[in-house]
């Protein structure tokens, strides 16, 4: 063997473990990826399920009212302000704080969608209709926060993340189960009856 050949050879053979590095890199990346994606989705939900984060979110649709109040509104001014706050009954305490929970919760999760950190399909698959929802519901305080601010960059990421959830769920109004893939048998159930006539 001549010593071009044996060179040629040896050229050749890094090139082989080079590649086969390059590729194990990648199918590494990809695993490293998916168990980001896996381990995202578990802290999400882990939050959906935190009783301080349920109990916020029965109460943050609760501002929508509030914020017809002017006390409220001038306590949440004044909060904003960094002004000396009026004194409130608690209830609008515990409403605002559950609405800029909810809010910034969801400012969160726009943002890490937004910025592709976890896949936008697994989180509307999942929560379109709890993101949708809680916008929908929020939204004459959102609002209220532009006007007060003079910003519409309040929860614009909540907005970004509302319109993709909205989205979402026209494109995907049929369900999302796969095409092709059986369906298990429904037993039969009670029969729904007509609503009572009021009295």
């Amino acid at each position: 063997m001549t010593l071009e050949l044996l060179n040629t050879l040896g050229t050749f053979a890094t090139f082989v473990v080079i590649a086969a590095t390059a590729i194990a890199a990648l199918v590494q990346l990809r695993h490293l990826r998916a168990g980001n994606q896996v381990n995202a989705m578990i802290s999400i939900g882990n939050q959906f399920d935190d009783k301080t984060f349920r109990d916020a979110l029965y109460l943050a649709p609760k501002v929508a009212s509030a914020v017809n109040d002017e006390v409220f509104r001038n306590y949440d001014l004044a909060i904003a302000r960094r002004l000396e706050t009026p004194p409130v009954p608690q209830e609008f305490v515990d409403v605002r704080s559950a609405a800029l929970l909810a809010g910034n919760f969801y400012e969160e999760l726009g943002i890490l969608v937004k910025n592709g950190a976890i896949d936008k399909d697994l989180v509307f698959d999942r929560w379109s209709a709890n993101i949708m929802g809680t916008w929908h519901r929020m939204v004459p305080y959102i609002a209220w926060l532009r006007k007060a601010q003079g910003s519409n960059l309040v929860w614009e990421n909540f907005e970004y993340v509302t319109v993709l959830a909205e989205d979402w769920i026209n494109v995907h109004a049929g369900g999302t189960y796969p095409q092709g893939v059986r369906r298990l048998p429904m037993p039969e159930t009670w029969p729904i009856l007509a609503a009572a006539p009021a009295s």
